[in-house]
């Protein structure tokens, strides 16, 4: 089988555990790249924080970012395929979170945006690489937004009836923070909006990852392939199980499915 496109996560696939990007996965994404393979990075990282990655794989290639909500175009920065909010959901959110006084953060393509910032949150913030702009008011932002974040959920008595709009899914639900984004924004849905303009079959596509947010993305390639450091439930469901981050894991499966 000739492979003509490859789907990467970053963190836990590309990325080792300490954070980097091993020579040996950088030498095999240019090779394949030399080769005409076309490469995509697939995160649930915002933009900011994936260009560093970009920056250090001198990559211009496709970033779907946001797990799936946004596809940007690493050489031009122009927004390819994006899955944003309805005004009226946005506006539903901030309000609600105004009249509970609870932080939020509303991201877009290429920015994170908060009303007011805790120092919990601020170090949350400087921990992941998240560079937030601080706005008086978010709602008057001419930007698209593509996930919609609440944190310190757990002090808030009642936030658990607020209603959600249907066309949402709740993507991280943990005791102090909450996102959401539109139920259709996936990173299969990218992938699948980016090969069709390239004229890419899934069975000529490569995927892989370590976690349940790249488990769409697994099943749908024609060749899915879990990392050694994934979960079992992600590894029973793709093809093929490649070493861990840790011990060049996507060199692997790339030099075995590409050049073998």
């Amino acid at each position: 089988m000739t492979y003509k496109m490859v789907a990467l996560d970053i963190d836990g696939t590309l990325l080792n555990s300490e954070g980097k990007i091993p020579d040996l996965h950088k030498q095999i994404i240019q090779r394949a790249h030399n080769d005409g393979v076309y490469i995509v990075l697939a995160t649930g990282r915002y933009f900011m924080q994936a260009k560093p990655i970009m920056d250090e794989l001198n990559y211009e290639g496709i970033l779907i970012s946001n797990d799936g909500a946004v596809s940007i175009d690493g050489k031009t920065y122009e927004v390819v395929c994006e899955n944003s909010f309805l005004i009226d959901d946005v506006s539903h959110f901030i309000k609600a979170c105004r009249k509970e006084k609870v932080q939020f953060a509303m991201i877009t393509a290429f920015n994170y945006y908060v009303e007011s910032i805790s120092q919990n949150h601020k170090e949350n913030c400087n921990q992941y690489g998240i560079k937030y702009t601080s706005c008086e008011d978010v709602l008057t932002l001419s930007e698209k937004v593509m996930k919609f974040s609440i944190m310190d959920t757990s002090k808030i008595g009642g936030w658990q009836h607020l209603e959600v709009p249907k066309t949402l899914r709740l993507r991280v639900d943990s005791e102090f923070w909450k996102e959401y984004m539109l139920k259709q924004a996936t990173k299969t849905s990218a992938i699948k909006e980016i090969a069709n303009k390239l004229s890419i079959d899934s069975s000529e596509i490569i995927a892989i990852g370590d976690q349940f947010n790249d488990l769409d993305m697994i099943e749908y390639a024609g060749m899915g392939i879990a990392m050694g450091n994934a979960p079992k439930d992600v590894k029973d469901k793709a093809n093929d199980v490649t070493l861990s981050n840790d011990e060049n894991g996507v060199y692997h499966a790339l030099n075995k499915y590409l050049f073998n």
